[in-house]
């Protein structure tokens, strides 16, 4: 069996987007749209054929892939000390455009120069079947982005002509002892049927080990995207028993994407590195992408750290986590914009951030406030939130409520003054410096004197800013896993009057209740 996957991905190369192609997406913007840029290589090609035609297009895509990625980046990377690359590319740069596509192919003599030079500097290559024929998802990635939602559906990915992809593939190289594992699809989109997803990765298996690729030498990879893992392997197990051997399942860790992470501090970025721990040893797990990318209120919970010493942190934490469990790891990407420390492992590598020693972290149960938050983001003199004080709420995701006239939203991460708001007390009795504990009712007065309603003038749910106070901007705070309102508590507001907790959404403007 080959060593655990050390490595990189070569995305942009033989399946464009935006990141990592971006010269190309940056020189051939949408026409008469103001200098915006295609979505996905579709969308490109598109751009492409209508400004320059059939053989322009082509021209264009031949420059870019014999440039893109030279022998000299393969020698720089086993020059990194990694020992991998996972090499995306869409099914037409191997059978060919099918008919109505705009895409350039094939190209496959890419992929014979790509496990040439691995071969050559003494890396190992998992190729990607990164777009397959019809598309596993509506998304960039596997080449055609469709929208709106919706317009995409699961029974345009053929699945018999994505088997074709990888028989040939299976076949040209059966012989290349660099392969040592392939992926038959990527990020498969979780509307597609649990068991037919099964269904098709039980053919690829059994396709790939009876054109040469047996399991003593080559891993098939199998992704795992937006499914709960537990329930898949479950659905895995009782669909093919013992059947296949050396197989892994394919996870993409990232800290950047959907509200849980938008919303997670520093701190808890970190613990959610160390829970991924226990996961990444109970099935036998590579993580085929993850970044230094982070949601957006980790920017507003480092304390006075700059972005190099929080990316460090964060890098650190997650190299040693993987290197320990799992059974490879492709950090993405190994091109992309030069000051993109994100996604650009070049740069990152160059910063220091991905070797040396990883933090340590202090120990906790769970159970109140976690000492990381103090390390990180401090909170100066009294804990505690004190009738009079003023406070900025933070919803869910990461953004913080903010005030202009009678508005009320939350979309910016920065803290300043029209995020303030002071904690007015209810009852008479108590006091302007008196603990807010759960339970009590409190008025939310804005910088600019109104106050947080649920009963907007306009009428609907729209939570707006009132001038006076009523019952409407009378809330009963619920502090979560304690008594007492403290610097960083997790708190639900609930209006008095209409027994509404005030909601947010990330996807529309304003606060409800």
């Amino acid at each position: 069996r080959h060593q655990p996957w050390r490595g990189v991905n070569l995305g942009g190369w033989l399946l464009l987007e935006p990141g990592p192609s971006y010269p190309l997406f940056e020189e051939h913007p949408l026409p008469d749209a103001g200098g915006e840029e295609a979505r996905c290589e579709w969308g490109l090609m598109e751009v492409l054929h209508s400004t320059k035609g059939a053989e322009g297009a082509a021209e264009v895509m031949r420059r870019h892939r014999e440039r893109h990625i030279t022998k000299n980046d393969f020698q720089r990377i086993r020059a990194c000390g990694m020992n991998a690359v996972r090499l995306p590319f869409g099914s037409w740069v191997v059978m060919g455009p099918r008919e109505g596509e705009p895409y350039i192919g094939s190209g496959i003599e890419f992929i014979d120069r790509a496990v040439d030079w691995a071969e050559e500097v003494g890396l190992q290559i998992v190729l990607d079947l990164h777009g397959c024929p019809g598309g596993e998802s509506g998304e960039a990635p596997c080449g055609r982005r469709q929208r709106p939602h919706g317009t995409w559906q699961w029974q345009q990915w053929d699945f018999q002509a994505s088997l074709k992809v990888l028989e040939v593939v299976a076949q040209r190289y059966c012989d290349r002892s660099c392969i040592t594992g392939i992926a038959v699809c990527n990020e498969p989109s979780n509307e597609v049927p649990l068991t037919r997803l099964c269904q098709y990765y039980d053919q690829a298996i059994t396709l790939i080990r009876s054109c040469g690729l047996p399991a003593s030498r080559v891993a098939a990879v199998l992704p795992v995207f937006q499914r709960p893992e537990d329930k898949f392997a479950r659905k895995w197990q009782a669909m093919t028993g013992d059947r296949h051997q050396n197989f892994c399942f394919d996870i993409h860790c990232y800290h950047c994407f959907e509200n849980e992470f938008n919303g997670k501090s520093l701190a808890q970025q970190l613990r959610a590195v160390e829970d991924n721990a226990p996961f990444f040893k109970k099935y036998p797990i590579v993580v085929g992408e993850w970044s230094l990318s982070l949601g957006v209120a980790t920017w507003s919970t480092c304390g006075e750290r700059d972005e190099d010493e929080v990316h460090t942190l964060f890098g650190r934490a997650q190299a040693k986590v993987l290197k320990e469990t799992t059974h490879g790891n492709f950090f993405w990407n190994w091109t992309e914009r030069p000051d993109s420390v994100d996604w650009n492992y070049q740069v990152a590598y160059d910063r220091g951030m991905l070797c040396g020693p990883a933090p340590s972290l202090p120990l906790w149960d769970g159970r109140g406030e976690d000492p990381l938050e103090q390390q990180f983001n401090p909170c100066e003199g009294e804990q505690r939130v004190l009738f009079g004080d003023k406070v900025c709420l933070r919803v869910f995701y990461g953004r913080y409520v903010d005030v202009f006239g009678s508005s009320v939203n939350a979309q910016w991460v920065e803290k300043g003054s029209w995020q303030q708001f002071v904690v007015c007390p209810v009852e008479s009795r108590k006091g302007p410096r008196q603990e807010v504990r759960s339970g009590d009712v409190v008025q939310l007065r804005a910088h600019n004197g109104r106050f947080l309603a649920a009963a907007p003038a306009s009428g609907g749910r729209e939570v707006s800013a009132q001038k006076g106070s009523s019952s409407s901007s009378s809330f009963v705070v619920h502090v979560l896993h304690s008594e007492v309102m403290k610097h960083l508590s997790v708190v639900y507001l609930e209006c008095k009057a209409t027994r509404t907790v005030i909601d947010a959404d990330d996807e529309a403007d304003g606060l409800f209740a």
